[in-house]
């Protein structure tokens, strides 16, 4: 299937994703969202959609603190 460059609002792509609100006074300005797959078949797969084309050098930094307090978290549970 041929990804299209078109963007559509996230209630389109995904029917009936539910996220938890902004606080109170924030405002969005750029999504990253990581989306677990069914391929229709049994199986599934990883997937992303951003709502812009993301500035990689930010985006790296925010999925490395991300998944470094996610290591963290997890070695605590080990713990």
């Amino acid at each position: 299937m041929e990804r299209s460059e078109a963007r559509v609002p996230v209630g389109e792509a995904m029917p009936g994703l539910q996220i938890h609100p902004l606080e109170d006074g924030e405002a969005w300005k750029f999504a990253f969202v990581l989306i677990k797959v069914d391929l229709g078949d049994g199986e599934t797969t990883w997937s992303y959609r951003t709502s812009a084309p993301p500035n990689r050098e930010e985006l790296l930094g925010a999925l490395t603190v991300h998944t470094d307090l996610l290591r963290r978290e997890l070695l605590d549970e080990w713990e």
